[in-house]
């Protein structure tokens, strides 16, 4: 990211992936503030660019994310029309697991999540194992720590 786009954003802290966005109308309520589900649902396709991008695929015959867990802070409203900026970066790993992380920025943050992310065998529904190379992505490009 360089530094007009952290500026125009009002961005903090360093993200891995990013991405411009204009809220939509299907995206607010009726008082064309952003729905708290519109969020989730943006952050969700964050996470699935992430996975693709990094080299993970989604089909029955190979693991892909689930989420286990997931935490939401609304700071401010965003806005029908606001153009946003939608950060994603994966904070730490396990073996099985990973934490992400999601911003959306429009003068600073609006909106932060952090999913606790489990990798699942489509086939069969057991944990799998984080593919070596995605490892490395996640510590190298997103500066994730490695745990347990």
């Amino acid at each position: 990211m360089d530094a007009a786009l952290r500026t125009r954003y009002g961005v903090e802290g360093e993200w891995a992936l990013w991405q411009e966005h204009t809220i939509r109308w299907a995206e607010c309520d009726i008082y064309a503030h952003v729905n708290h589900a519109a969020y989730l649902t943006l952050f969700e396709d964050m996470r699935i660019r992430w996975w693709l991008e990094a080299g993970g695929g989604f089909s029955a015959s190979e693991p892909g994310p689930v989420v286990g867990s997931l935490e939401v802070k609304y700071l401010r409203p965003g806005h029908f029309r606001d153009r946003v900026l939608l950060t994603a970066r994966t904070a730490s790993f396990r073996r099985t697991s990973f934490v992400h992380e999601y911003g959306m920025w429009r003068d600073g943050l609006l909106c932060s999540a952090r999913a606790l992310c489990v990798v699942v065998d489509n086939a069969t529904g057991a944990k799998a194992a984080i593919p070596e190379a995605m490892r490395r992505l996640m510590a190298e490009r997103d500066g994730a720590s490695a745990e347990g």
